[in-house]
């Protein structure tokens, strides 16, 4: 149940955010990754550069929102990222005021 609400809060996320702020989680996902493979987690370095893409395209509607949406979901619970998903999303929503 909390993982489901934590992909949903990470979904809406990634959905409401601007181009500039895309752009950003894009380099960051990049920067992510490739500080994972500098220190050799190849599990994040996979996750990271699975990412990229999802988080650094903006949605032009709903089609697309909802397209994103789901290659986030595929990724996080299907993909390079599922090992990694749990702790990774506890940690940012650690980060994010007013969440209990």
């Amino acid at each position: 149940m909390i993982y489901q609400r934590i992909k949903i809060f990470v979904i809406l996320g990634a959905l409401a955010g601007c181009s500039a702020v895309q752009q950003k989680v894009e380099m960051d996902a990049s920067a992510a990754a490739m500080i994972a493979a500098n220190a050799g987690d190849a599990a994040g370095a996979a996750c990271f550069k699975a990412l990229e893409p999802v988080v650094g395209t903006p949605p032009a509607g709903l089609l697309s929102k909802f397209e994103v949406a789901r290659a986030g979901q595929i990724v996080i619970e299907d993909g390079p990222c599922a090992p990694l998903a749990a702790g990774l999303f506890l940690h940012l929503l650690n980060k994010i005021p007013g969440t209990p």
